[in-house]
């Protein structure tokens, strides 16, 4: 008998696939500004105000012998007030 002879090695492949996730993430953020800007808003009121004042003299009334345009002079009396 002769030795066995042998043809190339058939390959056969069986594929196991297996699918992996692999979580890539992507951060991002949003900053909300809520801004206040005070405005000062000047005036200038200007108020104004009157004062009527009164006052009052005392004069003697000259006697007939001292009557002329220029007798009529402020008395020296105390009158109280």
């Amino acid at each position: 008998m002769m030795p066995a002879q042998f043809d190339p090695v058939k390959q056969n492949m069986s594929v196991t696939k297996q699918d992996v996730v692999v979580p890539v993430v992507h951060p991002s953020h949003t900053t909300h500004i809520n801004q206040q800007n005070y405005k000062y808003m000047h005036s200038f009121p200007h108020t104004q105000s009157v004062v009527n004042q009164t006052t009052h003299q005392h004069f003697c009334a000259p006697t007939p012998q001292q009557m002329s345009p220029y007798s009529c002079k402020p008395c020296q009396k105390n009158w109280g007030y």
